[in-house]
This record gives C-alpha cells, sequence and structure tokens, in this order.
C-alpha cells in the first residue's frame, strides 16, 4: 500500500532536515560553539558558563563543530569520519555521525555530526565508516539545515 516513515521515524527525519538538534547532538560535551549558537551568548552581558565558554580548548578550528552529511547509500549513526584515502585509524578519526534518516523530500541518506573545523568543510567529500554495520560510504559535508534553510516555508 505504499507505506513510508510514520511517527517518531518521521519526526525525527523532519528534524535532521531542519538541523533541529537533539540529546543525541548535545551530550554535555558540545559548546555553543560547537553546535554554531554562540552568536547567542551577549558579547555584552554575563551569563552563567559564558567565561568557561571562551577557555582554551572549547573554541576554534580543531573542535568538532555539527555539519550535516547527506550520501546516496545508507548510512548509521555512530559511524566515524576519515578523509577519503586515510588509514581508518584512533589519530585519523575526524568526527562521528549522531542522526540518519532517509528524506523522501531530498531522495538522499541525510545525517547530522561533529566534524573537526566542519563548518569551513562544506562541500568538501568524507569516507563515513561503521564497522559494526559494515558500512563504509562517500558522504558529502553540507550545511546541517538541509531543507528550507531561508525559513521561507516557516514564514508563508
Amino acid at each position: 500500500m505504499g507505506g513510508g516513515p510514520y511517527g517518531m521515524e518521521a519526526l525525527n527525519v523532519l528534524r535532521i532536515e531542519k538541523g533541529f538538534i537533539t540529546h543525541a547532538e548535545i551530550n554535555g560535551r558540545v559548546t555553543a560553539f560547537d553546535i554554531g549558537m554562540d552568536r547567542m551568548i551577549s558579547p555584552a552581558k554575563d551569563c552563567i558558563g559564558k567565561a568557561a565558554s571562551r577557555r582554551p580548548g572549547l573554541l576554534g578550528p580543531e573542535r568538532e563543530q555539527l555539519v550535516g552529511l547527506r550520501a546516496i547509500e545508507p548510512i548509521s549513526a555512530g559511524a566515524h569520519l576519515f578523509g577519503l584515502g586515510e588509514e581508518l585509524r584512533r589519530e585519523t578519526d575526524q568526527g562521528h555521525v549522531t542522526s540518519v534518516g532517509w528524506s523522501p523530500t531530498l531522495g538522499s541518506w541525510l545525517g547530522l555530526g561533529f566534524l573537526q573545523n566542519g563548518r569551513a568543510r562544506h562541500g568538501e567529500k568524507l569516507r563515513l565508516v561503521d564497522h559494526l554495520r559494515e558500512i563504509d560510504v562517500v558522504c558529502e559535508i553540507c550545511d546541517p539545515v538541509f531543507h528550507d534553510p531561508e525559513g521561507v516555508k516557516l514564514r508563508a
């Protein structure tokens, strides 16, 4: 009867398409900088955690930053990200995938994840590897907001 995603799975795909984060992305090690929301911390006013968020090691391109991942083949949450042609070792691991889903709207597998210097690497191709599920595919790094990034539908 042509069924498709419904219930919680459909909601998960919708949130991934819009780049909305949940507990999978904010796990206690993530800062506002990592998820691209550091502009929400006022430079003029103090707030809880502001001083700690500016400590060395919590800012900068070496931090893993939230990115979108797009692939034609199935991908999985928990997979790790490596450069094309790099040896698969802990030292060459560049990030990990937090959430995935098939998007019928965009016709591809979408994922959210964290990647070293991720925001500066949109358009680059990476290798997504999950040894547990025997997945090794190439994916493209993109903005975490896949669908309606300008919010036109939201404000229609």
